[in-house]
């Protein structure tokens, strides 16, 4: 719906209505035939335009991204498909890099799901944050291997802001309960280093924080050399909301060796730097542009997008991504008619979101 093909083909259509009725067709005998005939016509042509108009319109304004949402558009949810398969996207064999330990370190916090871990960066020097949230009877005594979640809190947040306003855990273990999804490591890395800036997970210049890097490289190497989690890209995906979710969605796109999926609730396709941080100055750098990146080069990443039309700042970008997907990057989106930019609409989307990744990712399918 929002490709140029639409606008192109319709002003065919109508350059060629036009013409026949300027040529005077139909010819009919019957004067009252033929003045129905060329009123039908110009009818027809008038339709045409309309919709050559209306098309035109929503590619500027975004009001539908597909026919799907065109279709559902009095339904509070709006389910719609674009690219690859997300099962075939996510079982693309990447080498990952990561490394699985083998002598596991004891917990810092025995018989406890939650542990808390102050983690220094070999590649990016960050220090910062880290919890884990463990699946009930969590053991390195078997060969099991877990499936991870890497989850991104927003601006304000914490490691735990998933797990106290996101209500993480108890919709993972409902999933879990249910048979919908494996059971699953989470790890709740800091994305603020210091917590008063908002970094926008990336890499800055020289002696600024190198957030990409923690959480793309360090942050995993981290969870896979101390805890009995699965390494092949299939068992990750980084999950993100608000400031969370731009950062998910750049980790995933632009570390698919890692990540086989990415989630992400509300969140833009380009940084978007407040509070003062302002590592680039006024012009961010392209690899962060990520509808240019899916344009060019899509990675075989699968995506779940939630985004709310009431949503100012994260609708308009999703509707311009939305507009460049295709194979072999896969993207799942649903789409609120109502709702805004706040912590208890995702919570609420959380169990849909786990119940796509059951079905998704080989490694977390139970």
């Amino acid at each position: 719906m929002t490709s140029p093909t639409l606008p192109v083909l319709l002003g065919l259509v109508a350059v060629a209505v036009f013409v026949v009725l300027a040529a005077g067709y139909p010819h009919l005998r019957s004067r009252w035939a033929a003045v129905g005939a060329r009123a039908g016509g110009l009818l027809v042509l008038n339709m045409v335009v309309l919709a050559m108009v209306g098309v035109v319109a929503n590619d500027h304004f975004d009001f539908y991204v597909s026919w799907a949402d065109l279709a559902g558009a009095r339904a509070a949810v709006t389910v719609t498909h674009r690219g690859a398969t997300a099962r075939s996207a996510a079982s693309v064999r990447l080498a990952s890099g990561l490394h699985a330990g083998t002598n596991f370190a004891p917990l810092p916090a025995p018989g406890q799901r939650i542990q808390d871990f102050t983690v220094t960066g070999a590649r990016s020097g960050v220090t910062g944050q880290i919890t884990v949230l463990l699946p009930p009877g969590y053991s390195t005594a078997t060969a099991r291997r877990y499936p991870v979640i890497e989850a991104l809190h927003g601006f304000p947040g914490t490691t735990h802001s998933w797990l106290t306003g996101m209500n993480l855990q108890a919709s993972l273990d409902q999933a879990v309960a249910s048979r919908t999804l494996r059971p699953s490591v989470v790890v709740l890395p800091q994305i603020n280093v210091p917590y008063g800036i908002d970094s926008e997970c990336v890499n800055g210049p020289t002696g600024s924080p190198q957030m990409e890097t923690w959480l793309a490289q360090d942050v995993p190497q981290f969870l896979a050399s101390h805890f009995a989690v699965d390494t092949s890209r299939s068992s990750w995906v980084v999950a993100g909301y608000s400031e969370g979710a731009w950062c998910s969605s750049m980790l995933g796109l632009r570390h698919p060796q890692v990540f086989g999926g990415a989630i992400v609730f509300s969140g833009a396709f380009t940084p978007e730097f407040f509070n003062g941080y302002r590592p680039f100055g006024p012009h961010v750098p392209p690899r962060y542009d990520l509808i240019r990146l899916a344009r060019h080069t899509p990675p075989p990443l699968a995506m779940w997008i939630q985004a709310s039309k009431k949503d100012g700042y994260a609708y308009p970008p999703t509707a311009h991504f939305l507009k460049v997907v295709r194979a072999p990057l896969s993207v799942t989106t649903n789409l609120l008619k109502t709702g805004g930019h706040r912590e208890q609409l995702w919570a609420g989307e959380v169990p849909t979101a786990l119940r796509w990744l059951g079905r998704s990712l080989p490694g977390f399918s139970p």
